[in-house]
């Protein structure tokens, strides 16, 4: 399964435990975390929670 959400592109992988990873569509880079789908949690929740980490990635104050 795979999403794009706000520049990112979001792919479900069934690597035991499934999980959702995110990448930057830019650059291709994948964000140095992933959503660990909870054992009896669908697809769709997963996903769901990986677009609201997104979200908080996105909005979260720049600093430097």
């Amino acid at each position: 399964m795979r999403e794009v959400y706000r520049e990112h592109e979001i792919v479900m992988r069934d690597e035991g435990p499934r999980c959702a990873i995110i990448f930057e569509r830019v650059t291709g880079m994948e964000l140095p975390t992933k959503i660990t789908a909870l054992p009896d949690e669908a697809d769709q929740a997963c996903m769901r929670r990986a677009r609201r980490l997104i979200d908080l990635y996105l909005e979260a104050p720049v600093h430097g």
